[in-house]
């Protein structure tokens, strides 16, 4: 891997000085919550207003408060087929982010999985509602309100006639890769920050080593190795935002493997020093469409790290 040599360019001993290294004052630890997979089979129940149909929705929780997928299983009761449709409609405008409509055959079991795609790309983190209607009944419009969001209307809040809502729910896109207490390396150990020959190109996240960490969003691993600078790194490829983001110093190899699929939330490793470190820390980079050493160029993580902080 030829690029490898100069993509983290990060000396911990240099992060260390800007930010204390490892006798920093670390702030209060989070409550923090595990990120469990969703539920394979949740309880069916019939729907509020359709009673010819059962449903149940299982989450992928990333916090107590937030999930970050939703996996809705329903089965019709009626004698002959259904045309059934499912909407993920955004409660701040009534838009719906996700439509899906099909038609179901008497007993049999369907399931609709929604990983937070939109119809512009990843949703927008908030309140969100999964409602399910009969073919002509009214559902919530996909092109009545702008992509960004608008005020919240009484009229949101509530399904139009002829569906249902199955349930409510708190959305965020991303999660705090770093699942402890920690602090952000300044100086050096910022974005940009210069290097013999090239620039640091990612943020360093100063945290004891052991302290777990996740994946800040899902995707596809495209790379799981080890690097003199960067130690154990691993790279998760978004297929929605077409985004990468590396994460280095693991102090042992990632515990998901080249290829695989990951989800928001899901263990990736520990926090390590190993490589060009002298200090406990992740290292942790953004890059832009199409990826990591794919034509995509790495962009300042610090803005992005603290939302996700104040998120998490």
């Amino acid at each position: 891997m030829c690029a490898a040599a100069v993509f983290l360019g990060a000396s911990a001993a240099t992060a260390a000085a800007g930010t204390g290294g490892a006798g920093m004052t670390q702030p209060a630890p989070k409550t923090v919550a595990s990120a469990p997979a969703a539920q394979a089979a949740p309880l069916l129940a019939p729907v509020a207003s359709i009673p010819q149909i059962a449903a149940g929705v299982a989450f992928r929780r990333v916090s107590k408060r937030a999930v970050s997928a939703a996996a809705l299983t329903y089965v019709s009761h009626a004698r002959g087929p259904l045309q059934v449709r499912v909407d993920v409609v955004r409660l701040a405008d009534g838009y719906s982010v996700f439509t899906d409509e099909r038609t179901v055959a008497p007993e049999a079991t369907q399931k609709i999985d929604w990983n937070g795609r939109a119809r512009s790309g990843l949703a927008l983190d908030g309140r969100y509602q999964l409602r399910i209607a009969l073919a002509g009944a009214g559902a919530s419009s996909a092109t009545g309100a702008a992509a960004g969001g608008g005020g919240a209307s009484p009229e949101a809040a509530a399904p139009p006639p002829g569906s249902a809502s199955v349930k409510t729910f708190t959305f965020v896109g991303a999660v705090f890769p770093v699942r402890g207490p920690h602090d952000y390396g300044q100086g050096a150990a910022a974005f940009g920050a210069g290097r013999a020959g090239h620039v640091h190109q990612g943020q360093d996240v100063m945290a004891d080593c052991g302290t777990p960490l996740v994946a800040a969003r899902g995707g596809v691993v495209v790379q799981r190795a080890f690097q003199a600078l960067a130690g154990n790194y691993l790279v998760i490829q978004d297929p929605i935002t077409g985004q990468s983001n590396m994460y280095a110093h693991l102090r042992a190899p990632a515990t998901v493997k080249r290829g695989q699929r990951v989800e928001t939330g899901q263990p990736i490793g520990v926090v390590g020093e190993t490589g060009d470190a002298t200090a406990c820390h992740l290292h942790f980079e953004i890059w832009t469409a199409p990826g990591w050493y794919r034509g995509g160029a790495p962009i300042d993580p610090l803005p992005t790290l603290q939302a996700w902080d104040r998120l998490s």
